[in-house]
């Protein structure tokens, strides 16, 4: 083709298309490589969480089986006991692993509300129960949260069964957003300085409350320790003198005669579940998982695995 023939307009629209598809071109290899290093990336990322979760295992299957050896004996659980203290495992190639066991059992157990007929309050739980709606400051919920958790569809005298009740005990304690037409999130988990029921109950307990690691808040909801200070002072001398017993409450100064008695049903001071936490403290900026991991210590099983 002769390009003297060619018009200027027209040479401009040919310049112009030529620096288009370079444009383009361009854009298109930048576009490649930023794909390729994202997937890239992810596939770092999802081998690093591999690994970080195989380790996570690795650590908790070891501690269970430990910690299920070296207490089996014991009659109680205490915050001075020396596994449940925070200690630290260093990795070269997964960084620093900080894992502290707490035990649970420490709240309300609303799986273990009822008696065995599934319908019934436990009556050693039913001042607890309503002294936790006074503290909330919805003493309305008390008919409706009985009816949604207990085992039949019968409405209790004043209350009213709905077709979404679940008629069980929940087994996680999100179940009871169910509810949302009378139970707020923030009634359920608290909101700022306010506390809410999952700071007050549990899913994790064998039916009573171990005493050694009960917040005060859950302590004051008792019978016989909701007065005279008690629960703060159980929760000052259990850091230094665990409680074994029933006798050692009743041995506190200001306890009635009647507070061992009351809490005969309520107390434990062992637990069953028990709560694994693990945080990677990578060397990079981006840091690392954290792992909620919480086991059934009598049959040494995971029944919850949460990654942060």
């Amino acid at each position: 083709m002769n390009l003297k023939r060619i018009s200027p307009c027209r040479k401009g629209f040919v310049l112009v298309s030529v620096l288009m598809l370079g444009v383009l071109l361009i854009s298109c290899a930048t576009a490649f490589t930023w794909f390729v290093r994202i997937q890239v990336r992810s596939v770092f990322s999802e081998r690093e969480n591999i690994a970080d979760r195989s380790m996570a295992n690795v650590v908790s299957s070891a501690l269970i089986n430990i910690l299920s050896e070296m207490t089996a004996n014991s009659e109680y659980d205490s915050p001075t006991q020396r596994w449940f203290q925070p200690f630290v495992l260093p990795f070269s190639d997964l960084g620093l692993w900080v894992v502290q066991v707490t035990p649970l059992d420490d709240k309300i157990p609303l799986r273990n509300l009822f008696l065995p007929d599934g319908n019934t309050l436990r009556h050693e739980f039913e001042e607890p129960f309503l002294n936790m709606l006074d503290k909330l400051q919805h003493k309305e919920l008390e008919l409706i949260l009985l009816d949604f958790m207990d085992r039949n569809n019968r409405p209790r005298v004043g209350g009213a069964e709905r077709d979404n009740f679940i008629n069980r005990p929940p087994y996680d304690i999100s179940e009871l957003l169910i509810l949302s037409q009378d139970l707020s999130y923030e009634v359920l988990y608290g909101s700022g300085t306010q506390l809410g029921i999952a700071d007050y109950c549990t899913i994790y307990s064998d039916g009573k409350i171990n005493l050694n690691f009960a917040p005060v808040h859950v302590m004051e909801l008792l019978p016989g320790l909701d007065e005279r200070g008690l629960a703060q002072r159980i929760a000052q001398d259990r850091m230094e003198e665990p409680l074994r017993n029933l006798k050692d409450i009743q041995n506190l100064p200001g306890a009635s005669p009647r507070t061992s008695t009351l809490l005969t049903n309520i107390a434990g001071f062992k637990s069953k579940y028990m709560n694994i936490k693990i945080e990677c403290m990578k060397n990079d900026s981006e840091g690392g998982k954290s792992f909620n991991i919480i086991f059934d210590r009598n049959t040494r099983q995971i029944v919850r695995w949460e990654e942060l």
